[in-house]
């Protein structure tokens, strides 16, 4: 049974679930054409520098989410990995991954990059370099207070140990026998299981699932403790009067690849209606026969407040300039420029000024220099 984007699709919506269909659709279907439209706005269009950095700023953080079609594929090729009993037949159903998602992984993955360098361009260009940002103002952080984000950090940390370790997604079918079988995975036992024994033998694009496993890996273990471990650092060196905005820009990268939250939603797309698909995938003929039970486990409801906290703490934690202060202006400079102001005041309005100096016969050159005064 070969599994297309658009045949998903329609089998997720003719089986059900539709949630799934219309979150495959948005994420994976228009969110990563739309980002390429606003990056090219952002690019060419008018409009103010804080408008730019801000939009750069939430293209770089909402990227991520066009990932969810590939996290869906992950969840049904773990999900499948079944021992039904059908009519009294065992039969065992598994699944492979195949090139479309890989490309598409691999497309998404250098919109991150082309974000991510545009991004940078745009500061150096309107910020400038190091010694042009210590002359803007001070650098403050959004808590004056370090004991906030450190307490925000402990907990970031432990909901995600926590979350983690516990039991993520539960699967329950009928092993052939009369009774259930019943398989239970965490954040890790999920990677593990699209390289175990079952996904492997026989398996005729073994390449392509490493890359799957390599991905999931990355992007859900080693990315957020990457990044965590990156602002344990920061934090250290900020209460030691030290500021690596570099590694704090490194670690606001690092998350934005990071996707435990894009994992809540495409499992919990996959599972709202997973016997419903299931059956949809076994045809008409065989439905009746497929005896299947999933549930999310408190894993999943675990890492629902790591993610806010998460993102929040890596927000707070960008090192921000105080765009009030600035470089001293030379105080005859002042006097100078009262004393202009004072002399035009003295003469009267832009017109009369015109008058006075320009004078009255010189009607063409009046007219032109009035027009630019008022522009």
């Amino acid at each position: 049974y070969n599994l297309t984007y658009g045949k998903s699709i329609a089998d997720a919506w003719n089986g059900g679930a539709k949630f799934l269909a219309i979150v495959i659709v948005l994420f994976s279907g228009i969110w990563p054409y739309v980002k390429n439209i606003i990056l090219v706005i952002v690019w060419y269009m008018p409009m103010t520098v804080k408008v730019q950095t801000s939009i750069l700023l939430w293209l770089s953080r909402l990227s991520k989410y066009t990932l969810v079609d590939v996290f869906a594929v992950i969840g049904v090729i773990v999900g499948v990995q079944l021992q039904l009993n059908l009519g009294g037949l065992e039969v065992i159903t598994r699944a492979e991954p195949r090139f479309g998602i890989i490309a598409f992984f691999l497309a998404t993955l250098w919109e991150f990059i082309q974000i991510e360098l545009i991004k940078v361009m745009h500061e150096r260009k309107v910020f400038g370099g190091e010694v042009a940002n210590s002359q803007i103002g001070g650098e403050r952080l959004f808590f004056a207070r370090l004991w906030i984000p450190v307490l925000m950090l402990l907990a970031t940390i432990v909901l995600y140990i926590v979350g983690a370790m516990s039991e993520f997604i539960y699967i329950e079918s009928s092993n052939g026998s009369g009774g259930m079988c019943l398989k239970s995975y965490n954040l890790v036992s999920i990677g593990n299981a699209l390289v175990n024994e079952l996904s492997l033998t026989g398996n005729i694009s073994p390449g392509q699932t490493w890359f799957l496993y390599l991905v999931y890996v990355l992007l859900i273990l080693a990315f957020p403790v990457l990044t965590h471990t990156m602002q344990i650092v920061f934090i250290i060196a900020r209460s030691q009067s030290k500021t690596l905005k570099k590694l704090i820009k490194w670690a606001s990268a690092i998350s934005c690849f990071a996707s435990v939250e894009v994992l809540l939603i495409g499992t919990f797309a996959v599972e709202s209606k997973f016997e419903e698909f299931i059956k949809s995938i076994a045809g008409d003929e065989n439905a009746d026969l497929v005896d299947i039970k999933s549930g999310l486990g408190s894993g999943f409801y675990i890492l629902i407040p790591y993610c806010f906290v998460g993102s929040f703490l890596q927000m707070s934690l960008l090192v921000r300039r105080d765009v009030t202060a600035g470089p001293a202006v030379d105080s005859s400079s002042e006097e100078d420029l009262e004393d202009v102001n004072n002399d035009i005041a003295g003469k009267g309005s832009p017109t009369e000024v015109l008058n006075i100096e320009v004078g009255s016969d010189d009607v063409e050159t009046k007219n032109v220099v009035e027009m630019r005064i008022q522009e």
